[in-house]
């Protein structure tokens, strides 16, 4: 039934009636459900703010509104938005951050666009048609889940891009350094590994400002070095030898030197993270009073089975690599505790970490995980984290018979309400779910059967702490 605007409160009401005059309205935090039809009838507006409302759709005569130069649509609940959009001839500020947007109409025919904001929504491409945009200058992208620009890249116009919080794994460093008017990019929080920034860094003109902090593997201005001296490794050897301790993080490793066999019976922590490291070499195996192995932000792409002679290994950290899958022989390490391998290149998820039966934490975050498997039921961690994957399935009726998970962690994945099932949330042990980013909102994870359930061990959890 049509409601007019008799039917909406007070402030709304006046609001919509001051407009024609002032050409400016706004309707933000009004509750709406859907605009009032009296907006309809304002084709001179020039400023429209539908923000902190509960929008779905957005009607399609908004793009008839010639004279808008500024329209915000955040914090609603949109996964799509009409094609007229993209003919708004005087446009120049559009904000549509914090939706469910997984991408845009064309909107190369607003000429006069200039800042897009595009924040907390769930795109998974770039929208190429942002390219076409003439006048752009701004672009922000934060907190979506892309993973590579498109080869269009080159067309951009924007004289800043803002992409922090993606996921992306390639900068498409060739076709982004032909953006004429490109002066900043801001890429922390993605999964880029140390070579692709490089590459940017060095070949970018003096005028591009590129921050990349918290990235798989960050850039050091030792990274320019050749790596440490003879001299330098011998001396931490030395050291080694008296604390059991060997400590050559953030050095310009390239390689593991193979003067470190000689420790093999002594060690008992290695770091060697943040380096260049693309190999481990097979006398890790020799190791064997090792009880801490940190590799995190190098280059590798594989463990050798070697790893699993190393029975007191308690502790391994592999986390901002390129690393797809885990060694069968991974069992071997009887006594591990804690896996981190986060923002790695995982498509499954490692069945054979299943056989660690003393294995508390698993840290999976940053991968590209899409479902779990069925032995997920003989899992025995305390802790699973599996963050910003693009998990759709939870496999629920097997991750229930984990017999010792209690804290399960999957924030910003593609996940839907119906994967945490009343068996999941009554039956299983598990009293902390981390799911901020999927495709549901708090009040519906609150309404799932099983809740309350959930919601007394979560508390007694709490109380505890």
């Amino acid at each position: 039934m049509w409601m007019g605007i008799d039917s909406y409160n007070p402030t709304v009401r006046a609001r919509l009636a001051n407009a024609s005059k002032t050409r400016v309205l706004s309707l933000k935090e009004s509750a709406l459900h859907r605009i009032p039809e009296d907006v309809k009838a304002l084709q001179t507006l020039k400023h429209l703010d539908l923000s902190i409302n509960y929008l779905l759709v957005i009607p399609e005569y908004i793009g008839s509104m010639s004279h808008l130069k500024q329209l915000n649509l955040s914090q609603n609940q949109l996964e799509s938005l009409p094609l007229e959009l993209g003919f708004l001839p005087c446009l120049e500020v559009f904000n549509v951050s914090q939706n469910k947007l997984t991408d845009l109409p064309d909107l190369s025919k607003c000429v006069a666009l200039k800042t897009v904001d595009f924040t907390e929504n769930q795109f998974t491409t770039f929208p190429e048609g942002i390219c076409q945009c003439p006048n752009i200058e701004t672009c922000i992208f934060t907190e979506n889940r892309i993973e590579v620009l498109p080869d269009q890249i080159h067309s951009l116009r924007a004289i800043s891009l803002i992409l922090n919080k993606n996921r992306l794994t390639s900068l498409n460093t060739v076709n982004l350094l032909r953006c004429e008017r490109l002066r900043a990019v801001n890429v922390d929080d993605n999964q880029l590994n140390c070579d692709e920034i490089e590459q940017f860094v060095s070949k970018a003109p003096r005028e591009i400002r590129i921050s990349f902090e918290r990235n798989v593997s960050k850039i050091h201005t030792t990274d320019l070095l050749p790596g440490p001296s003879t001299s330098t490794v011998n001396k931490h050897l030395e050291m080694a030898t008296k604390s059991r301790i060997l400590q050559l993080k953030g050095t310009g490793l390239k390689k593991i030197p193979d003067e470190i066999e000689q420790l093999a019976e002594v060690l008992r922590n290695l770091e060697l993270s943040e380096n260049k490291i693309r190999e481990i070499p097979l006398f890790i195996g020799q190791f064997t009073q090792l009880k801490q192995l940190h590799l995190s932000n190098n280059c590798l792409e594989l463990l050798p089975d070697e790893i699993g002679s190393m029975k007191k290994l308690e502790i391994l950290n592999l986390a901002g690599n390129k690393i797809k899958s885990l060694p069968d022989t991974i069992v071997g390490c009887t006594d591990l505790r804690t896996i981190d391998v986060s923002s790695n290149c995982f498509e499954m998820f490692p069945v054979a970490i299943i056989s660690c039966l003393q294995l508390d934490l698993l840290n999976l975050n940053g991968n590209q995980i899409e479902t779990l498997p069925d032995e997920v039921s003989e899992l025995k961690v305390i802790e699973l984290s599996l963050s910003q994957n693009r998990l759709k399935s939870l496999n629920p009726a097997n991750l229930t018979k984990a017999q010792r998970l209690r804290t399960l962690r999957v924030d910003e994945n593609c996940l839907e309400k119906s994967e945490f099932t009343r068996e999941l949330l009554e039956s299983s042990i598990i009293s902390v779910i981390a799911y901020d980013g999927n495709r549901f909102q708090l009040k519906e994870f609150q309404d799932l059967p099983g809740y309350d359930a959930y919601q007394e061990r979560f508390t007694a959890t709490k109380r505890k702490i």
